[in-house]
């Protein structure tokens, strides 16, 4: 069994110069990966890109720092885009309060994109920086009895992670568990139930170590896998199918 990157940006920049090569190496090393929308634009591109690769999925959806001067017909695309085939969430949303001001932008488009992963039957990956008590106390005000989904990259404490594992979300880990300083988010991998963690790499962003500093790619899930099994004391077969199930429950299981 190979490994999965559930959270991949392929059709960024980044990649427009080798991503044919970066797809091969990719569907030789990984029995999945998940490429995700950030806009209408990206999130079109998701559907057209992975029709044709027999490994690769996808996630439509508008990220916060896009949802400024969102219009009612942006979301109608994301909700007929999110009606595809292959598509299995819609993502990446939430909230981002790191650089932007548009608090108010973000909150509809969440609320709204919301209403739709609930329609479509479908799980949501949520983006979520600077913003984990907005977001946590928007999610539990909104209700989700009827919406699975994973905290994409997270990056808060354990205090935090257990409000999210509360309300039956998984987490998503990536490149970060392997930096040297950061223990705290470490413990939050070592307390979380190995069936609600997601390995992730992010790509292009948030390398691992030993790569921190150059680009990601998805085959360096690798060694967000080899640092969770070390911190869970499972191998990394063990975490393969492990990841595979919680995959498949997530993102596969429409019952």
């Amino acid at each position: 069994m190979n490994f999965i990157d559930t959270h991949c940006h392929l059709l960024l920049k980044q990649f427009d110069e080798d991503r044919k090569e970066m797809l091969k190496k990719a569907n030789e090393e990984l029995d999945l990966l998940i490429e995700i929308g950030i806009n209408v634009e990206s999130s079109k591109r998701v559907v057209d890109f992975i029709k044709d690769e027999e490994k690769i999925f996808g996630a439509v959806g508008i990220h916060p720092t896009e949802s400024q001067d969102l219009k009612e017909t942006d979301l109608d695309e994301i909700k007929e885009l999110a009606g595809r085939p292959k598509i299995v969430a819609v993502g990446e949303i939430g909230l981002d309060f790191h650089w932007e001001t548009n608090k108010q932008d973000q909150y509809k488009s969440l609320d709204a994109q919301l209403d739709i992963a609930k329609e479509m039957g479908l799980p949501v990956v949520f983006h979520i920086r600077d913003a984990y008590d907005e977001a946590y106390n928007f999610l539990q005000k909104k209700g989700l009895q009827e919406i699975k989904g994973v905290v994409h990259c997270f990056s808060s404490d354990w205090e935090t992670a257990q409000k999210f594992l509360n309300l039956g979300l998984y987490l998503g880990f990536d490149g970060p568990i392997t930096y040297p300083k950061n223990n705290k988010l470490r413990e939050v991998v070592e307390k979380t139930p190995v069936d609600r963690i997601l390995p992730e790499t992010d790509s292009p962003f948030l390398p691992p170590v030993p790569y921190r500093g150059k680009r990601n790619n998805p085959t360096y899930v690798k060694y967000v896998y080899e640092k969770i099994s070390e911190i869970k004391g499972i191998d990394v077969e063990t975490l393969k199918e492990i990841t595979k199930s919680n995959v498949e429950k997530l993102f596969f299981n429409r019952g």
